[in-house]
C-alpha cells in the first residue's frame, strides 16, 4: 500500500484541507521536508489503534523475554537451545 506524501510547505498552505482529508480518509500521510519524511499526520482513532499495538507487542515482548529467563533458570532446555536463546535475548 503506497501511503500519500506531501510537502511541508504544501501542508502549511492547505492545512485545513490536507488535515481534513486524513480525518476523513482514515490514511495516514507522510509530511516531507526537503524530500525527506519527517512526520506522519494520521486520524486520532487511527493512532489510537496503532499506539494501543505498540503498547500490546511490547508487554508481549517482555512477557515472552521473562518466560525464557524462567525457562532457562528451571534449566528445562537442552543446552544447544539454551545457548541459542541466551545468544538471542542479550
Amino acid at each position: 500500500m503506497e501511503t500519500n506524501k506531501i510537502s511541508a510547505l504544501d501542508l502549511r498552505k492547505r492545512f485545513g484541507e490536507v488535515m481534513d482529508r486524513v480525518r476523513y480518509g482514515k490514511e495516514p500521510l507522510i509530511v516531507t521536508k526537503n524530500g525527506r519524511p519527517v512526520i506522519v499526520m494520521m486520524d486520532i482513532e487511527l493512532y489510537r489503534a496503532s499506539s494501543g499495538s505498540v503498547r500490546d507487542e511490547g508487554f508481549i515482548e517482555t512477557y515472552a523475554v521473562e518466560r525464557v529467563n524462567e525457562f532457562l533458570a528451571e534449566d528445562v532446555l537442552d543446552k544447544a537451545t539454551a545457548a541459542a536463546l541466551r545468544k538471542d535475548i542479550a
